[in-house]
């Protein structure tokens, strides 16, 4: 076994006891040091005369936080409903059922329930026990609305929000052109036949250009794809209205969606991504050309 200068050792031996959730092994190759060493400095360190310091004689920092009782009677409630022993549609006990069982008092469940409720674990209804739900994907970006309003407030956040719909929206038309079954096709098709009849109905129109985006990204049976595009849609709703009240645009948009619904029918992903990056692309030329 090699022999190290005992400046190491205490080095060494320091890091060990303030290593916190770092295992032994890490610390081993940190230092370039066999396993075996370490054990040994380790069983030496810990043989030292009863009340010895240890090196600096310091601990790490890990400061302990109280939970409040309804955080515990949450985490009791979520384990009973991913454990299965309560399912989706159950109710779950009364109030003062849960009071007995979990040995709280009221204040603590019913501020467990809200949580829960907030979360999607949950449904509470007035008059009516809670009973378990399914967390909704909406619920996932629900939190994000306050900070995207912020950001698009700016011009630079806006134009954020566009990339990110562009990239977005690019990369749900390639897959949907690579798995669109007959059904989708068809719905498209309808979806696109309503485009051009509402062409000269601007409200009309606009409603007919949501459903044509939105049935493309059902084609991929996501819900949580669906939530997202149901968040970007809602955000950038301003950039869509005021790009359609431009001359000309219903039309510029028929002919777009008419070449997206094209390259999804034919199944070709790259023709369908150049169309809907296209389109796009010409929505935010007519949106920022507003002030004209």
């Amino acid at each position: 076994m090699p022999r190290y200068p005992e400046s190491r050792k205490r080095a060494v031996v320091e890091k060990l006891f303030l290593r916190g959730r770092r295992s032994i092994s890490d610390i081993a190759r940190e230092e370039g040091i066999s396993m075996a060493t370490i054990y040994k400095w380790l069983k030496e360190a810990n043989q030292q005369e009863p009340g010895t310091p240890r090196p600096k004689d310091k601990l790490p920092s890990e400061k302990i936080h109280r939970r409040k009782l309804s955080e515990d009677v949450s985490e009791k409630i979520k384990s009973w409903i991913r454990s299965g022993y309560f399912a989706e549609g159950d109710q779950l006990p009364s109030e003062r059922e849960l009071m007995s069982s979990l040995g709280v008092g009221r204040t603590s469940i019913r501020e467990a329930l809200f949580s829960l409720d907030r979360s999607g674990l949950v449904e509470l209804k007035n008059g009516s026990r809670a009973v378990v739900s399914r967390p909704n994907p909406k619920l996932l970006l629900k939190d994000l609305s306050g900070i995207a309003e912020d950001l698009l407030a700016t011009k630079e956040g806006l134009k954020e929000f566009q990339q990110a719909r562009t990239f977005w929206e690019v990369s749900i038309v390639r897959y949907a052109a690579q798995c669109a079954k007959e059904e989708d096709i068809s719905d498209l098709k309808i979806l696109l036949e309503e485009n051009e009849r509402l062409l000269h109905n601007l409200e009309g129109f606009a409603k007919s250009d949501l459903a044509f985006h939105d049935r493309i990204v059902q084609i991929l049976d996501n819900s949580i794809f669906t939530a997202v595009n149901t968040a970007l849609r809602e955000w950038l709703a301003e950039q869509r209205s005021t790009s359609l009240t431009r001359s000309g645009a219903a039309l510029m948009a028929y002919e777009a969606h008419k070449r997206i619904f094209e390259a999804i029918e034919e199944g070709d992903p790259d023709a369908a991504e150049t169309a809907m990056k296209n389109h796009l692309e010409q929505v935010e030329v007519l949106y920022w050309k507003r002030g004209d």
